[in-house]
């Protein structure tokens, strides 16, 4: 397979890249000729992309780690830099989801998925920009949902929504904070996707995802990933604060 975007000698890092997207970003990356950091919190996922990565002849070393922990996060970007001495990538997939109704969601559940999927994109990019910043380079692309511009509903919750909608208002903001550090910082929007996220959903619900979409299919992780792999490379670099929807044309804005 050849190359389309000219990633060879770079250093990604991926948040969620024991399943799902954040496996399909890590091996695509890998595929443009990047050496990946996988994160994920699951060992067995870990191993399973690792394998995937050792199979196809890439660079690649396993972390695991709490995204959503200051501490955990801090010591895995300190062995990443002393391991490799910087890092020129960062995708933020790791992600948690829950579909309860505003009046059914317990204080837990909201927390728990506001610290996976706001604090858990923060620590990583507050660490990545630490190394970034001293670089004056570096591309760090966050993950939102389309509920984060549209609301929540039958299969992302109100936290859900919420914890995506901080996504994109953070992403904006850290993109203004070091837009002259050399540094790119944009969003993929997914729209629904086929991924182990949507495992509690059934055939029926998900003709009705489909059905919602213009382009008449779920997403790939493999459709998210290439957004990734062009964001990721010099090709995009005039592209900044920007949220890029790969959702099939639910969104259109």
């Amino acid at each position: 397979m050849g190359k389309h975007y000219d990633l060879d000698g770079k250093i990604a890092v991926v948040t969620g890249a024991g399943s799902g997207i954040g496996r399909e970003v890590a091996l695509v990356l890998a595929e443009e000729g990047a050496a990946v950091a996988l994160l994920d919190l699951s060992q067995a996922g870990l191993d399973e992309t690792a394998k995937l990565m050792a199979a196809a002849g890439f660079t690649s070393a396993a972390y695991v780690v709490d995204v959503s922990d200051a501490e955990s996060v801090a010591r895995v970007f300190k062995q990443i830099e002393d391991k490799w001495s910087r890092v020129d990538i960062l995708v933020t997939c790791a992600a948690i989801i829950a579909p309860t109704r505003t009046w059914d969601v317990s204080i837990e559940e909201w927390s728990r998925i506001v610290a996976v999927n706001l604090t858990g994109t923060f620590l990583p990019v507050q660490s990545a920009l630490r190394i970034m910043r001293k670089q004056r380079s570096g591309k760090i692309i966050t993950f939102g949902s389309d509920v984060a511009k549209r609301g929540g509903g039958r299969f992302g919750g109100s936290a859900y929504a919420a914890s995506k909608g901080g996504v994109l208002a953070f992403t904006r903001t850290v993109a203004r904070e070091v837009a002259l550090e050399g540094i790119s910082v944009n969003c993929v929007n997914p729209g629904p996707t086929k991924t182990p996220i949507h495992k509690g959903i059934t055939p029926e619900q998900m003709e009705m995802l489909r059905a919602g979409i213009p382009k008449g299919r779920l997403g790939e992780p493999r459709d998210l990933a290439n957004a990734v792999a062009f964001l990721a490379s010099d090709l995009s670099n005039h592209i900044h604060g920007e949220t890029l929807n790969v959702d099939g044309g639910v969104m259109m804005d």
